[in-house]
């Protein structure tokens, strides 16, 4: 399978720190680069939006970066062009997922290393990465949680909340969950 790729993209770029998103973000136009060796260009189908970006965007994560930079965490889509190193592991049109800064792009390029092979392109695995991801590690990791055992998730609506609360009871948990107002009942 062979990809047009395009001379310019458009992403989100934060030109501003604050905790309104709209105000904190800028599309630009930038120019195509091609993958590096270890490098995987990744045309974006979906991306996850939570409240990590608008906790990024505000500058509450790393207080030393300063605008401008770039903004998203997850991505999913199509491998476009594969770098030397990769030419064995990812072909043009592959299904895949990663993990990066720089998600809320047209085009996205991606370290081999930080990429997933997906089955095929679907918004559902997005949420996987960050919010699932999130949930398991905090329970299996960090909880170590046991069959029988009460766990409380806060923001039990939220992406993450909703995984916790999901797999804590597929642990065989009696699961507790609170969130910020009665509308998210």
């Amino acid at each position: 399978m062979s990809y047009q790729i395009p001379r310019t993209f458009q992403k989100l770029s934060v030109t501003k720190l604050t905790n309104k998103f709209q105000e904190a973000v800028e599309f630009v136009t930038c120019k195509t680069k091609l993958p590096g060796p270890k490098e995987v260009l990744v045309r974006n189908r979906y991306i996850g939006i939570n409240a990590s970006d608008i906790n990024f965007t505000a500058g509450r994560y790393d207080p030393t970066v300063k605008p401008p930079f770039d903004c998203g965490f997850e991505g999913v889509g199509e491998v476009v062009s594969v770098g030397e190193s990769h030419q064995k592991d990812f072909q043009p049109g592959q299904a895949v997922g990663y993990m990066l800064n720089g998600a809320f792009a047209e085009y996205t390029l991606v370290p081999g290393r930080s990429i997933l092979p997906l089955p095929d392109v679907r918004p559902e695995y997005v949420t996987l990465m960050v919010s699932g991801l999130t949930a398991a590690i905090a329970l299996d990791k960090v909880g170590k949680v046991k069959s029988g055992e009460t766990v409380l998730v806060t923001a039990a609506a939220g992406g993450t909340g909703q995984f916790a609360v999901q797999l804590a009871k597929l642990a065989g948990c009696h699961v507790i969950g609170t969130c910020s107002s009665q509308e998210k009942n």
